[in-house]
């Protein structure tokens, strides 16, 4: 069976641009889209809720109004529906594991009750071993905020560290599938001004910084010689520096930082900063 998309829907606006962003996703991969709709079964000893039998009628109604509505803008892109009956909203990730992307809605800047299940979605992203796309109700925002971003580019924040070439991976193939510049930001950790026996001049710093960001992206931009790439060293921490590219920008790429320590996993300060303030649509990747 080959790779599909999977959006979570739950009926909000923000789930709604999920399934749109999902869909034409899937039309640019030639992938398959699976909507899916979990509704969480009320526990075995509750007393039978009244409205129980209207609320399944409810459900089924919202995946073939959905699916009748992508069909419409989308009629070449093969749409299946998944009602996934369950105890546990838990159960959205093991439903989606073998998706090529899991696509969910998040809900506005700064909101305080979170993502599509609430704070299953920052669980969603910690555990996942597929990229997840969290998409919010507006999805074009306008407006830049560094001087090479160019609006309507996928962003990608840019880690030399090993294991996180799948953030790039993704972003040139993202760029190079929409015919679209791709904006890289590597922020080194080192305020430009701090000048120390262990670090070299400013502009000697500087251009090592460059050029290392250059070296990191080379055999990316060999594989795809399609996407004009525009480099970006910030020297302001990474969590910022990705979400100031990410203004005007059509999709954000972070890689997951992997903190699964303790009953809470955690994915790192980069990839929480785009999710909570990055305007446009954040694409995470799970690292090795």
């Amino acid at each position: 069976m080959p790779k599909e998309i999977t959006v979570g829907l739950d009926g909000s606006p923000e789930s709604l641009s999920a399934a749109r962003w999902a869909a034409r996703e899937a039309q640019l991969r030639g992938l398959p889209l699976r909507l899916l709709h979990l509704w969480v079964l009320p526990p075995m000893t509750a007393q039978r809720i009244p409205r129980e039998d209207e609320q399944a009628v409810a459900a089924e109604r919202l995946l073939q109004d959905v699916e009748t509505d992508l069909r419409a803008q989308y009629p070449d892109v093969l749409i299946r529906t998944q009602l996934l009956p369950t105890d546990a909203p838990a159960a959205l990730l093991p439903a989606a594991h073998d998706a090529e992307l899991l696509v969910l809605g998040s809900q506005g800047l700064g909101a305080v009750r979170g993502y599509l299940l609430g704070s299953l979605a920052l669980h969603t992203v910690a555990q996942s071993e597929r990229p997840v796309v969290l998409v919010r109700a507006y999805e074009q925002p306008v407006g830049t905020k560094t001087p090479d971003a160019q609006a309507g580019a996928i962003a990608v924040g840019v880690s030399l560290r090993e294991g996180y070439d799948g953030a790039l991976e993704f972003a040139f193939d993202a760029a190079s599938r929409r015919a679209t510049p791709l904006l890289a930001v590597h922020a080194p950790g080192r305020h430009p001004s701090v000048i120390t026996r262990e670090h070299p001049p400013e502009e000697t710093a500087q251009e090592a910084d460059r050029q290392a960001l250059a070296a990191a992206l080379l055999p990316w931009r060999e594989s795809y010689p399609d996407v004009h790439v525009v480099e970006h060293v910030s020297h302001e921490s990474a969590a910022r520096a990705v979400v100031d590219i990410a203004v005007g920008a059509t999709l954000l790429v972070v890689g997951r930082g992997g903190y699964r320590t303790g009953l809470a996993p955690r994915i790192g300060p980069v990839a929480h900063a785009a999710i909570h303030h990055a305007a446009c649509p954040v694409t995470v990747i799970p690292h090795d």
